[in-house]
């Protein structure tokens, strides 16, 4: 029997901040964006709904990352379906040794798009 993975992430939320468009060495264009999501759970002792925020990398290659750098802005709703990856730092510090981010095969606006 073949082992067979699943790796594949859809989620929505918006932008904290303008994404950066990179060009690599390979010549490549990357755009780094970041995302806020909330989450809400019960409070167990006073019943009261709590909301918190979680914060995700988002890297988009390609022709989506030129169009998400042209016409994306912070506090602009997106959806990104894409992979988790997951990679090694360079810092001292071992409790922050890898870092998870979601890399992008689409790029879905889900606000109106603001050009440059």
């Amino acid at each position: 029997m073949a082992n067979y993975h699943l790796n594949q992430v859809a989620i929505t939320g918006h932008l904290t901040r303008d994404p950066e468009l990179l060009t690599l060495p390979s010549g490549h264009v990357l755009c780094v964006m970041q995302i806020a999501t909330n989450h809400r759970s019960r409070n167990d002792v006073t019943g009261a709904w709590e909301e918190w925020p979680d914060y995700f990398t988002i890297k988009a290659f390609g022709v989506q990352a030129r169009t998400a750098h042209e016409y994306l802005r912070k506090g602009q709703g997106v959806a990104i379906g894409g992979r988790l990856s997951s990679r090694r730092t360079h810092s001292a510090d071992p409790q922050h040794a890898l870092a998870t981010e979601i890399i992008a095969g689409t790029v879905q606006f889900l606000s109106p798009p603001r050009g440059r």
